[in-house]
């Protein structure tokens, strides 16, 4: 009996596994950029420091020389998990910087030891804490926008 040529079958194999491992490759997690419409105050290291305080309880690293802030991992209820923060300077773009926020959930499988899964960008944290961080490091002499309009809408009539 003749053995058969199997090399294309063999090569049709490793193709297949070729494009399965390009298909489950994933694309790098961009940072949220914070751009400032001025630049940034000379106290904008202790205004940031102070915002992920307030909202994150703790830091573990604090680098103002290389303007690096991060938080440690904090629970939160909605979804079972844990976020945690950081804010540095943008490389990109002069007086930017960026934010990235991760979230892990805690994974309980029905057979087996609970987990945490691995640690994915929460848009929706990374904008709110944008915002927190823009006003915080809003320009000081600039007006505040729409601020005389919310106080004489709630001034009580004379």
């Amino acid at each position: 009996m003749a053995r058969r040529d199997c090399s294309w079958l063999l090569a049709f194999a490793l193709a297949g596994c070729a494009s399965a491992l390009a298909g489950c490759a994933t694309t790098g997690y961009s940072p949220y950029p914070l751009d400032l419409e001025h630049k940034l105050p000379p106290d904008a290291f202790e205004r940031c420091r102070a915002v992920l305080l307030n909202r994150y309880g703790t830091l573990t690293q604090a680098d103002p020389s290389g303007f690096r802030l991060e938080t440690g991992w904090q629970p939160v209820a909605d979804p079972v998990g844990e976020r945690r923060a950081a804010v540095f300077r943008d490389a990109s773009h002069q007086d930017s910087l960026a934010i990235v926020v991760e979230l892990r959930r805690l994974s309980v499988p029905i057979v087996g030891v609970p987990h945490w899964t691995a640690p994915r960008g929460d848009d929706q944290a990374e904008r709110e804490l944008a915002e927190l961080l823009r006003e915080s490091l809003r320009d000081p002499e600039a007006p505040v926008v729409g601020k005389a309009d919310a106080a004489s809408k709630t001034a009580a009539p004379r």
